[in-house]
């Protein structure tokens, strides 16, 4: 019987109004891949409001597990991609802008750098209002966040996506190798 294809993980990750669920959608459907929702979203929607500094670890770790599942199924039946919305790096990223905690990047770096690409929306086009969002100096301060982390960090696969939906979505196919069955980023379940 032959294995199965090992599975693997893009992360969409960006600062609020930069596209990462809208990306996430589109990837999910011209790849295929499992998309794997935003966490924090579906918490502040149940709660209420946002997590507090002390939960922050609990809503990383709960979008983790659900990229591993979505992972583990993927390994066993097409498609293979997992496309990950805003996840553990993300929550870490919070965590430093609202917290000042650092405490959970070393493990969320750890997760994110299983990932094939971790594609990095940027903010070139203007900020849309949404109730759960801050505002535009809230996602100028992630993407700092973000390219600090990154600058730091530069064995992380990070492919930067800019323009309008279709040019991310062709950026990033044409990054992930899907033509050449690229294993960078695989997921194997031992």
């Amino acid at each position: 019987m032959p294995e199965p294809d090992r599975a693997r993980l893009i992360s969409v990750v960006g600062g609020e109004s930069t596209g990462k669920s809208t990306l996430a959608t589109a990837l999910g459907d011209r790849l295929p891949a499992t998309v794997v929702p935003e966490f924090l979203r579906r918490w502040v929607d149940r709660h209420g409001r946002v997590p507090l500094a002390a939960e922050q670890v609990a809503v990383m770790s709960e979008h983790r597990e659900s990229e591993v599942s979505a992972l583990l199924r993927a390994s066993r039946t097409p498609p293979s991609w997992v496309v990950s919305d805003s996840g553990p790096l993300m929550t870490a990223v919070y965590s430093i802008q609202y917290y000042g905690d650092t405490s959970l990047l070393p493990t969320a770096l750890e997760w994110t750098a299983q990932s094939a690409r971790v594609v990095w929306c940027q903010d070139d086009f203007p900020w849309q209002p949404e109730p759960q969002r801050d505002g535009s100096h809230a996602r100028s301060r992630s993407q700092k966040i973000l390219a600090t982390i990154f600058a730091e960090n530069p064995g992380l696969p990070v492919l930067a996506v800019r323009g309008s939906l279709e040019d991310r979505v062709e950026t990033v196919l044409d990054h992930v190798g899907t033509a050449t069955g690229r294993d960078g980023g695989a997921f194997e379940h031992g």
